[in-house]
């Protein structure tokens, strides 16, 4: 009852992200500027400030889902004892996505800005994947070590993100970002408890959350930075 319980409340904080930030004043629906797009020519399509609205939003959309995807992947080979070939190679896609959002992040705000959001979010995944260890090993006195490290680090994730988009609230912003590793790290319980068919229910439910808070990341960038979208 209460794993179900932090599951509603983990969809609402994501979910009520996109309320706080993306209203109609910074809302880019993604089909109606690929139409666009289409339509215009190969100069005018590549100057377009909605154009590059659009593309922000799929370039976010696509990272932080990809983000689930490989850390799952790479907590799965945990549990399931891949050999370490596997496993490094999951973990090497894991960390060069990590660097990917941080590059994403900087591609908009500067070097300082990746610099600064790189390191806790490349140390949140390892925490995560040490989680997921301590699962395997049915250790919980590591898994609450691991549990602690990784809301340290969400924490900074959060702060980061709130000294580039002002309009992010940090407590919100780590109250989302909370709410996503729980979804991951209930999936990778269920995981190795056999329960199969929950855990990808989870993975889904994580999915739909991470690109809630992509279109929320995406309208604070759009907020921050008008002269770069403007119309």
């Amino acid at each position: 009852m209460k794993d179900d319980t932090n599951r509603k409340t983990g969809l609402a904080v994501g979910m009520a992200i996109i309320g706080l930030l993306v209203g109609a004043a910074i809302a880019y629906p993604l089909g109606k500027n690929m139409n666009e797009s289409s339509m215009s020519g190969t100069s005018q399509s590549m100057s377009s400030p909605k154009t590059k609205a659009a593309d922000l939003r799929v370039t976010m959309n696509n990272l932080l889902r990809e983000h689930v995807s490989t850390s799952l992947t790479v907590t799965r080979s945990i549990v399931d004892q891949a050999p370490e070939e596997k496993l490094q190679g999951a973990v090497d896609a894991q960390t060069a996505n990590a660097v990917a959002i941080a590059n994403a992040v900087g591609s908009v705000y500067g070097d300082e800005a990746k610099t600064a959001i790189t390191a806790p979010f490349v140390d949140h995944i390892m925490q995560s994947n040490n989680y997921a260890k301590a699962v395997e090993a049915g250790d919980m006195a590591a898994q609450e070590t691991s549990l602690v490290a990784l809301r340290a680090d969400l924490r900074k994730v959060a702060d980061v993100f709130n000294s580039v988009i002002p309009s992010l609230s940090s407590d919100t912003l780590y109250d989302a970002l909370n709410a996503h590793e729980n979804l991951l790290n209930e999936s990778i319980r269920e995981y190795k408890a056999g329960n199969f068919a929950k855990a990808y229910e989870l993975e889904s439910q994580a999915l739909t959350q991470i690109s809630g808070g992509a279109d929320a990341l995406t309208g604070g960038i759009i907020e921050s930075k008008p002269d770069m979208f403007k119309s």
